[in-house]
């Protein structure tokens, strides 16, 4: 059995569904930022760093989203592309665009003081929101005109799953209102996005992290 160590709604969470598809075993071990389980010993023996997602498998504790993921790809054979498959690359490329280029800018969207401090985070917010688009853009037109199977609204992969909790936190989360980004703007992935979570995994996985609605594809935007 799994274990996995995160946050509900938090970078966990691709995990999380990850795991719900795969239809695995496995234990979610809520931390608490706040009590201070980010510090505790015992988690930081599994990750020096102290963040999530840890996976416990029984190859070791695996930290780092994308390790995460590919290892529980490659060990059941599920959510992407086989190695040795035509298709491997281009999943492989649109991969690490995801957890290289859209993650770092999604939480610079959030937390646009971190890279400069509050002087300038207007500045970094707008340009980071501005990177976003064309980014998301190039994906969606992937999505839209070579339709790989790993970006379709019926068949969930480790990309799209991933993709999913991006997709929220930007149009959830940005620290400033105006950079606000709906997946709507996208209609690919906001197809991809609509169809993947309404998967009973994907309900189930959203329902144990106390999450309602249209989660992925039309979520609340950010508060006033």
């Amino acid at each position: 059995m799994y274990t996995l160590h995160g946050v509900p709604d938090w970078g966990s969470q691709v995990i999380h569904m990850a795991l719900a598809e795969l239809a695995v075993p496995f234990r979610f071990n809520r931390l608490d930022w706040d009590a201070g389980d980010f510090d505790a010993p015992a988690f930081r023996a599994l990750n020096p760093f102290g963040r999530v997602p840890v996976l416990e498998t029984p190859d070791g504790a695996i930290f780092e989203t994308a390790a995460i993921l590919l290892y529980l790809t490659e060990r059941h054979g599920q959510l992407a592309p086989a190695p040795g498959t035509p298709d491997r690359a281009g999943f492989l490329i649109w991969f690490i665009f995801v957890t290289n280029q859209l993650h770092p800018g999604a939480m610079t969207l959030i937390h646009p003081e971190l890279p400069g401090g509050e002087a300038v985070q207007e500045q970094v917010s707008t340009e980071t929101h501005q990177r976003l688009r064309t980014q998301l853009a190039a994906l969606n037109h992937l999505a839209e005109n070579e339709a790989p199977w790993w970006l379709s609204p019926d068949r969930p992969s480790a990309t799209s799953l991933y993709v999913l909790m991006l997709l929220r936190w930007i149009k959830s989360f940005p620290a400033i209102a105006a950079h606000s980004i709906a997946s709507q703007d996208y209609p690919a992935l906001h197809r991809m996005a609509s169809g993947l979570e309404n998967r009973s995994a994907i309900r189930a996985t959203l329902t144990a992290e106390g999450i309602e609605g249209p989660a992925f594809s039309n979520p609340p935007g950010p508060a006033p």
